[in-house]
């Protein structure tokens, strides 16, 4: 493991590891992960993993469709 690092993320959930992602696709330098089990071993690893668009909530179902070109598209990244 590198003795520094620009950003530390703890967590190796799926938000951790996007945030990770995300930083280093911005053009952070040295990203650091911390994860003390397995990649996803806690509550993103026994999630129902399933992306919905229909939701009562208005709010919610804009944010959903908004969304969609990330998860469609995330291969391309």
């Amino acid at each position: 493991m590198a003795d520094t690092a620009d950003v530390v993320v703890v967590g190796g959930g799926v938000i951790g590891t996007s945030i990770a992602f995300a930083l280093a696709s911005a053009g952070v330098a040295r990203v650091t992960l911390l994860e003390k089990g397995a990649l996803a071993s806690g509550a993103s690893g026994r999630s129902s993993a399933l992306i919905r668009m229909h939701y009562v909530n208005e709010e919610d179902a804009r944010l959903a469709w908004a969304s969609f070109p990330v998860f469609r598209d995330w291969c391309e990244r």
